[in-house]
């Protein structure tokens, strides 16, 4: 019985673990995965594609601006959900520590990277006295500027910046962000298709939807107001009924979503293994395992 209670529990951990590719719009690359039920297969493939979103110039206050966007230009190359394999998250790259500091709840949200950024530039260039020195200290940390001076690698950098920086005066630059379509085929009782959509709205929500077509017509549209980088509210509807929940996400290793309606509890999981991810959760009275492939 204590053994049973074990698998029970560690199966729910596990099946708390997202299953769309929220989790990974920071790395736009085609995916197709697999999902197993007892008396399904679903075969999925997920189609990236990186478009323009608006005037990077909407965005900016006119001070710091042309800084600003030769900043933006080096760092994440206007990308709004840029990740770094050291952490920096968002258009300006700015590192956990560094956001907490300045407030941010979400660096991934365009409004707070780049007023955080902004705030965090003036108070270099207060303190240093030097756009160059201040530049040098965003890239490689004001501590390590005012101890030692700035590296080699930080004045390239700053000079890196200001490079773009005049080659953006006079030229329109547009934030850019990674959306995913999902079409997909499901054999078992009934052989139905579908297709799938994921976007981001300016990294401050999500939007998901989707319609499948079997023997009856079902469809669904969901809102993700993003709380932090981490953890987003979830609202919308599935064949007009109210369903709501939670999505917590660690780019780009895992996440966890949670949806409750009338009828309904979905419980769906992803988690990184190497080159791959693992799939599980509980959905319309099923069990399902599965595996995506990028």
């Amino acid at each position: 019985m204590r053994k049973t209670l074990c698998l029970l529990l560690l199966f729910a951990v596990f099946s708390m673990l997202v299953s769309n590719p929220l989790v990974f719009l920071n790395d736009p690359r085609t995916a197709f995965s697999v999902d197993f039920q007892v008396d399904r297969f679903k075969f999925s493939l997920f189609v990236p594609m990186v478009r323009s979103i608006a005037p990077i110039d909407w965005f900016l206050a006119k001070e710091n601006a042309q800084l600003l966007k030769g900043l933006i230009k080096v760092e994440s190359d206007f990308f709004v959900h840029a990740l770094s394999e050291k952490g920096a998250m968002g258009l300006t790259q700015l590192m956990p520590a560094t956001a907490k500091e300045l407030g941010i709840l979400n660096p991934f949200n365009v409004f707070q990277s780049v007023d955080g950024a902004n705030r965090y530039l003036k108070d270099l260039q207060k303190r240093f006295n030097s756009v160059n020195l201040a530049l040098a200290a965003y890239y490689e940390g004001p501590t390590k500027v005012a101890r030692q001076g700035p590296s080699v690698e930080g004045l390239k950098y700053a000079q890196k910046v200001l490079n773009n920086a005049r080659d953006f005066e006079n030229k329109m630059a547009f934030f850019k962000d990674a959306m995913y379509f999902e079409p997909y085929v499901e054999f078992g009782e009934h052989l139905s298709a579908g297709l799938n959509f994921y976007l981001s709205l300016l990294g401050a929500a999500y939007l998901t939807g989707g319609l499948n077509v079997s023997d009856k017509i079902s469809q669904h549209v969901f809102v993700y107001p993003n709380i932090t980088d981490s953890v987003s509210l979830i609202f919308g509807e599935r064949d007009l009924n109210l369903v709501g929940g939670f999505f917590f996400r660690k780019m780009p290793d895992f996440g966890i979503q949670l949806l409750v309606g009338k009828n309904e509890l979905d419980v769906s999981a992803l988690a990184r293994v190497w080159r791959f991810y693992i799939t599980a959760g509980f959905s319309q009275q099923r069990l399902h395992v599965g595996f995506i492939f990028k």
